[in-house]
């Protein structure tokens, strides 16, 4: 009985460690790595146009914020032929739903090695464009988190 106890405790105290880091996260400039954070707030803003993504193509993750929302989070970047993209697995993680705002109102800032960059995010659906971006998924990710669907997120730049 006495062992139940110590589990419970020990169960108790890692949920609340847990709980603590979700909620000190939301005090941070920008994510804990896949746990959402506050707003992105340090970084030079880069105010000049981007029409070219390509410097991106290496990185494997970007953390970016809507303009509509209090948090921040992080997602892998996709750039082909000098433009840039977001996916969006809608079945992992669950419960999520910054997808549907972003549909709605894309504003946004990504921030990439440090800088910010205004952004306007759109869900795009090109049947030629779709595989193409599911290939760079499956070379630089090893494929993507589910068999769900992905929605993608063109990223164009928007004075700051």
């Amino acid at each position: 009985m006495k062992i139940l106890k110590v589990m419970g405790a020990i169960l108790a105290g890692l949920v609340l460690l847990v709980a603590a880091l979700f909620i000190g996260a939301r005090f941070h400039d920008g994510p804990l790595s896949m746990i959402p954070g506050g707003p992105l707030s340090s970084g030079e803003v880069v105010s000049g146009r981007v029409d070219d993504w390509s410097f991106a193509e290496s990185i494997d993750l970007v953390e970016f914020q809507l303009d509509a929302d209090t948090t921040s989070r992080t997602s892998w970047i996709l750039v082909t032929d000098g433009r840039a993209f977001i996916p969006c697995s809608l079945g992992f993680p669950p419960g999520k739903n910054w997808h549907l705002r972003a549909d709605e109102d894309g504003n946004a800032v990504v921030r990439i090695e440090g800088k910010r960059y205004p952004v306007s995010m759109k869900r795009i659906s090109t049947p030629t464009l779709d595989p193409k971006l599911k290939a760079i998924v499956t070379a630089k990710y090893g494929g993507a988190p589910s068999d769900a669907e992905i929605w993608f997120f063109e990223l164009t730049a928007r004075p700051s």
